[in-house]
């Protein structure tokens, strides 16, 4: 069951300066006219066409401290299986990517999608394009993408907004009106114990991206066959601004699936609930300053060095 609210909150306003006094260097009234039309048609602008440039954006992370005593135990009811030896990166792995709004219960083969595992590249080409009809136009898939709600249990009090495994943000259902008239998608875990209020998950589409600044050192260049993107989340990262929809609230990245982003609009709802489980940091749009490119890695120096502790017998 899906509960779905869309809109767009705090619209800017249309604001006119008028009646001001032409002095020396005046433009003619053909120019005058074309300044008049130009302001009128900006001032015409719905505020969902106004470019994301001049949003701000906060990264959601789990609170260190947390106020409430809510935990989840609960999988998807789809998934796709991750690579096993790709052909392309011979890598074996699987994402973390969501669609808690895609129902797959309409597809004939939903029942192979229900065992998580790995498979090999001709098995997982077929699953992937049985799914695509299902998934939203251009969406980005990969191995391990999962389907549909949570299916599992849950215990403890929840608070207004939690954030679950890096993965599942989840909303107390008495906190929903407070987010009303934000551009948000929510499903409800389908739970055997369910909390009381119950809890929504919001639908975080992967959208944008990192700036290709601060990711272009130190990353592998995706894989052409799997589209794998290995490497290490930067140090310092910014979003690129023009890779993200104007009237998203929120979303996850494409490139950076483990990072959870929200609007301003949206952090401001959220801090109007209260205590939370989770933190909010801003996250910018641009290059901070003296910001310098990390240098490449060299593969032949990188190692991972493990040390067992001694034995106790």
């Amino acid at each position: 069951m899906e509960y779905r609210v869309e809109g767009m909150a705090d619209a800017h306003p249309r604001t006119r300066d008028e009646g001001r006094t032409l002095r020396a260097g005046q433009p003619d009234d053909s120019a005058l006219q074309a300044l008049r039309t130009a302001h009128d048609l900006l001032a015409e602008l719905e505020p969902a066409s106004i470019p994301s440039l001049s949003m701000t954006y906060y990264e959601v992370q789990s609170s260190p401290a947390p106020h409430w005593s809510g935990a989840l135990r609960a999988n998807r009811r789809w998934s796709l299986p991750g690579i096993e030896d790709c052909p392309g990166c011979h890598a074996t792995w699987s994402g973390v990517l969501e669609y808690p709004a895609v129902d797959l219960s309409e597809l004939p083969e939903a029942h192979e999608l229900e065992e998580a595992r790995p498979e090999h590249w001709p098995e997982y080409s077929r699953l992937l394009e049985l799914v695509r009809p299902y998934s939203p136009p251009g969406a980005h898939l990969e191995p391990g993408t999962g389907f549909g709600p949570l299916v599992g249990s849950a215990r403890g009090k929840w608070g207004p907004v939690t954030l679950v495994d890096i993965a599942s943000l989840l909303v107390r259902e008495d906190a929903l009106r407070t987010l009303s008239g934000l551009n948000l998608t929510y499903v409800w875990p389908q739970l055997r114990s369910s909390p009381s209020p119950r809890i929504a998950e919001v639908h975080l589409a992967p959208l944008g991206r990192l700036a290709p600044e601060c990711t272009q050192s130190g990353r592998e260049t995706p894989c052409a066959v799997c589209g794998r993107n290995g490497g290490l989340l930067p140090q310092h990262y910014w979003l690129d601004a023009a890779s993200i929809p104007a009237d998203t609230d929120a979303f996850r990245l494409m490139d950076a699936a483990t990072l959870v982003i929200v609007s301003g609009r949206m952090a401001d709802r959220i801090n109007d609930l209260g205590d939370s489980d989770v933190t909010l940091t801003p996250i910018g749009t641009s290059r901070p300053p003296n910001f310098q490119t990390p240098k490449s890695l060299n593969p032949n120096g990188v190692g991972i060095v493990i040390r067992r502790a001694p034995s106790d017998v």
